[in-house]
């Protein structure tokens, strides 16, 4: 090989040394300096793309959500009011329905939440006068609360928003401890999963079933008696849905006791509603392991002052608590999507979410869905304020550091099963210069070597 040539091979191995060099995210790299809006969707953010030509198929590996073969977070809140006696979303009395969601998605938000109650889904079920403007939401009109959730959830596919099911209340008054009652037995709940998986199975976007909000009281884990054990119920409602809709993830909140004197012996610390999940270390739930997320919920003192929150090592008693209660899953493996957490965020409950924040980062725990949207929530306010316009951005920011570490995180850990298309999106643009470079240098050794021959 002639010498001008041995060096231009050196020059250009050089050159994609130094490309690979500047854009791998380590620390000091440009990814680590870029603020939140800039990195956004750039990795995983608010603007991945589902496909629209066909149905992905979710799945869960090493405890992270896929999309086909694609790792996804979901960034997610809470839209409510279909579990509610009004059977439609709230706001609309104030807001066009297609520009809430377009907030939603400017807000850095992936996801979405639905809560639902029994009548709301039931054909024929249309919202209460007064809580849609038809001057602001003519497509709306005439139309059942069911027909207005779907095109919520098509639009949301447009927009690439992913949509939870969450089956919230059965009666649409209270949360109910049970999967059943005295009037509603368990085979309809059952019926009415069946009956959403078929309906929305078909859109891309819709990605599973919350399948019981906040079971506590009486529900119970481990304990084997089918009337009480949520466990044994997760199994039944999984694999139902699972038959109609096998794309979709099973999304399982925890108890508030598990009723196992072994298990609640060790829990020196009391649960909130569908936080605890200690009892699926010995109990786990017998569903394909990739398509089962936990979804625990967790809140501050903004909900309710819970002793521990009056310790005098607050906050710094907090995270050993998470651990117990539902942290050490992600050690085990499992999937784990924080199904509601949020508060006011003032006084000691900003000082809680900013505590749970650092925590979920330092735990590499990336997925949420926050509570909530509706500024009409009592006991923690929304991301919207009493005008359904205006945002609260103090909780914007503390959501954008969980956006922002998980989008840091996946970029900096390129060694995953399909993490080189990631990074070749990353070096893309230092990258194409160097590769444009290299193809004008080899052309000029062509051209000279031909000229000698």
């Amino acid at each position: 090989m002639p010498a001008r040539t041995r060096i231009a091979c050196a020059v250009i191995l050089l050159l994609v040394f130094l490309a690979l060099y500047i854009a791998w995210p380590v620390e000091g790299s440009f990814l680590k300096q870029q603020p939140y809006n800039e990195l956004r969707g750039r990795v995983l953010g608010s603007n991945i793309q589902i496909p629209k030509d066909h149905i992905p198929y979710y799945h869960i590996v090493n405890g992270t959500i896929y999309m086909d073969d694609k790792l996804i977070h979901l960034f997610g809140v809470s839209w409510f009011g279909f579990e509610l006696p009004d059977h439609i979303v709230y706001g609309l009395w104030a807001r066009n329905w297609k520009d809430i969601l377009k907030d939603i998605k400017e807000m850095g938000f992936n996801a979405i939440r639905l809560p639902f109650c029994h009548e709301s889904i039931t054909p024929g079920t249309k919202p209460v006068p007064g809580r849609i403007s038809y001057s602001l939401n003519p497509d709306l009109r005439n139309l059942t609360s069911l027909e207005i959730m779907e095109k919520i959830i098509s639009y949301a596919n447009e927009l690439n928003i992913f949509v939870l099911l969450d089956y919230h209340r059965i009666g649409c008054r209270y949360i109910e401890p049970l999967w059943y009652t005295d009037n509603f037995s368990e085979e309809q709940y059952i019926k009415d999963w069946v009956f959403l998986a078929q309906k929305f199975g078909k859109y891309p976007n819709v990605i599973g079933a919350d399948i019981k909000n906040e079971p506590h009281d009486s529900a119970s884990w481990g304990t084997g008696d089918n009337k009480t054990d949520f466990r044994l119920f997760a199994e039944r409602v999984g694999q139902a849905i699972l038959q109609v809709a096998p794309h979709w993830l099973i999304f399982i909140e925890g108890v508030q006791y598990t009723h196992v004197p072994e298990i609640d012996g060790r829990n020196p610390y009391s649960c909130f509603w569908g936080e605890n999940l200690m009892g699926v270390k010995d109990y786990p739930v017998r569903l394909p392991k990739d398509k089962i997320v936990y979804s625990p919920h967790v809140y501050g003192p903004s909900v309710y002052n819970m002793p521990y929150f009056n310790d005098p090592e607050f906050p710094r008693n907090l995270p050993k608590i998470w651990e117990l209660h539902f942290g050490y899953l992600k050690e085990l493996g499992y999937a784990i999507v924080i199904g509601e957490w949020g508060g006011r965020y003032v006084g000691k409950d900003k000082v809680w979410q900013d505590a749970f924040a650092d925590w979920l980062i330092q735990k590499g725990i990336y997925d949420f869905f926050y509570w909530c949207l509706n500024p009409e929530s009592g006991d923690t306010g929304g991301i919207f304020k009493s005008d359904w316009r205006t945002v609260n951005q103090d909780k914007l920011n503390l959501i954008h550091r969980i956006i922002n570490a998980a989008s840091q995180a996946q970029a900096s850990t390129i060694s995953g099963k399909h993490d080189w298309k990631t990074y070749l999106v990353l070096i893309a643009p230092t990258l194409l210069p160097v590769l444009i470079l290299v193809i004008l240098v080899l052309l000029i050794i062509k051209r000279r070597y031909t000229k000698k021959q």
